[in-house]
């Protein structure tokens, strides 16, 4: 790799756009530093292979990390929180959002087969695409180091790819509103990857060697295809006057997206391009009022990890010098052969009445009471990743937990949760689905969009276990309600009038997640009812009818000559009897 050093970093006229964009880079370096030391301390104790925080060469990628790990119970409790995210955020083997718009939009023709449509086609691209793998990383990033930078970019098959990045290797810088709209990174690039990316028009075949540097141009004719040369990428907000609005190409949309040499001898991008939204997501765990990058449980017990592997080293050593202490020996033993191995001899003569051969001191440590310690140090840290939460929803022996039995064991860690939760969903989740849903359109995987939603925003609603679970109160209270009223009508039977059954079932199947399918739109409710209640209103005439021809009937057959109670009633009404007209 060609060494790049500060005297040498500014080399080239380095004027304008490239400039500028060099001193900002550099700027959040410095920005970043403050971050940095903890997020080593992290990696050497939590994440050996994690983070990234020199430019390393081929060489040096693959060597041991793991050399302060004794105990690796937060290793295991990270990735236990890791896969309690992935599984109760955005399994892949379950839907874990809905596309829903305004209750009245919903009931218009066609809208809700569009958006059921929609969400299989957006969850198909989703599963298609690298994007549960990079989920994952994304978890593990964001319970060690707090923060995370994951870049979409388009996919010429798989419509849509996810690059994700690790603590160290990024830089950020958020807006007014406190939402990330910078990135930046720094690593290396072979002299062919250069070529190859940047050089040769992958359309044409044409060379365009004024983009490189002479380095690169020199160590390319000299056939060094493997030399790495350092690249500066940022994506950021690109100056109104940097932009003509008149023109939609890459290098007047709302985003710069930029790649260039460090220490190049021109003043020119590699690469000059654009983005009309950001095109990365950075979710933090949580962050302080101030701060860019975001704090962690792999921040707030470090000290426990630390303090984790010193007791583990400590009662190693212990039971080491237990079982084979230090030993002492006479000078008579200098030299001559000795042995502490089981069934070994050592022959030694008594020196006033003491062995000549004995252990230094006898170590007999309080083990037990240390292993209490190590204990109650685990389980704090395992409490601190939500593992016995997360444990409990992945280890469960039936196949399916339903959310309201996880809101019921854990009900005070999903409040405790619930705020990261909600930032994930506001600052990964929601830019996700929505790219996938744009990307989707753009290749033409969705139907023909009905007249009903033109100029609508359609809005996700999670539906995974972890946000059912959060709803799970909402739902206990609406069954809660209906059985203390069906217990009053037993003897307040007018008390039922007070509830709207129709608005009760439509919301407690939202707090399920059930599709829109599966309840029926109002105007189709009332006209079942309408035809129910026509049939009922037929059903009780043809009744009626028929037991009027009944009676008329048995009133036809009746005797009216015998003296019976008929014809007393005929009589007494002047109606008894024939009358003789002889």
């Amino acid at each position: 790799m060609i060494a790049v050093t500060p005297e040498n970093m500014l080399s080239g006229p380095l004027t304008g756009k490239r400039q500028a964009c060099f001193k900002r880079f550099r700027r959040l370096e410095t920005d970043r530093s403050s971050w940095r030391g903890q997020w080593i301390e992290i990696s050497d104790y939590l994440l050996p292979r994690r983070g990234r925080y020199l430019v390393e060469s081929q060489s040096t990628k693959g060597r041991k990390r793991n050399t302060k790990i004794i105990d690796n119970t937060a290793g295991i409790a990270l990735r236990t929180l890791q896969a309690g995210l992935m599984s109760g955020m955005t399994s892949p083997a379950r839907p874990w959002f809905r596309l829903i718009v305004d209750d009245d939009l919903m009931d218009m023709p066609g809208v809700k087969d569009y958006l059921g449509i929609a969400e299989q086609v957006v969850r198909r691209v989703l599963a298609a695409s690298n994007c549960y793998n990079s989920l994952a990383t994304c978890y593990t990033e964001l319970g060690a180091f707090g923060t995370h930078a994951l870049l979409r970019r388009r996919h010429p098959e798989d419509v849509i790819h996810y690059r994700p990045f690790t603590a160290g290797e990024y830089v950020i810088a958020e807006d007014e509103y406190g939402r990330v709209n910078t990135l930046g990174r720094e690593f290396t690039m072979t002299v062919s990857q250069i070529v190859e990316q940047f050089v040769i028009n992958k359309v044409t075949g044409e060379e365009d060697w004024d983009k490189v540097s002479k380095a690169v141009k020199s160590l390319w004719d000299k056939k060094n295809y493997d030399e790495n040369i350092q690249i500066i990428h940022m994506i950021q907000p690109r100056r109104k006057e940097d932009r003509d609005l008149t023109r939609r190409d890459g290098r007047n949309r709302a985003f710069m997206d930029v790649y260039f040499e460090v220490g190049a001898d021109k003043d020119i991008f590699l690469q000059e391009s654009g983005f009309d939204r950001f095109p990365a997501y950075v979710p933090r765990w949580d962050v302080l009022g101030g701060d860019v990058y975001g704090t962690c449980p792999g921040m707030e017990y470090l000290g426990d990890i630390k303090q984790l592997q010193h007791e583990q080293k400590r009662k190693a050593q212990a039971i080491d010098k237990m079982v084979d202490p230090p030993m002492v020996a006479t000078t008579a033993l200098k030299g001559k052969p000795t042995t502490v191995l089981p069934g070994g001899t050592t022959y030694v003569d008594p020196v006033n009445g003491n062995n000549g051969f004995q252990p230094a001191y006898l170590v007999q440590p309080r083990v037990q009471e240390l292993m209490m310690d190590i204990q109650e140090v685990q389980e704090r840290i395992q409490r601190g990743f939500y593992a016995d939460l997360f444990a409990m929803m992945i280890n469960s022996d039936r196949r399916q937990m339903t959310a309201t039995e996880v809101a019921e064991r854990h009900e005070e860690k999903l409040v405790l949760l619930g705020p990261v939760l909600q930032r994930l969903n506001t600052e990964l989740l929601d830019p996700l689905i929505e790219d996938a849903f744009l990307f989707s359109f753009e290749a033409g995987l969705l139907p023909e969009t009905p007249e009903a939603l033109m100029d609508v925003d359609i809005d996700v609603k999670y539906v995974s276990l972890l946000a059912q679970a959060q709803e799970a109160v909402a739902a206990t209270g609406i069954e809660r309600t209906f059985a203390f009223a069906g217990n009053l009508a037993a003897v307040m039977p007018d008390i039922l009038d007070n509830l709207n059954g129709d608005e009760a079932l439509r919301q407690y199947s939202e707090i399920l997640g059930n599709g829109p399918g599966i309840t029926r739109d109002s105007e189709e409710v009332q006209a079942l009812r309408a035809q129910r209640a026509e049939a009922a209103a037929q059903e009780q005439q043809m009744q009626q009818g028929l037991a009027a021809a009944q009676g008329a009937k048995v009133l036809s057959e009746a005797d009216t000559q015998s003296p019976n109670a008929l014809t007393a009633l005929l009589q007494a009404t002047g109606g008894g009897g024939r009358q003789s007209v002889i």
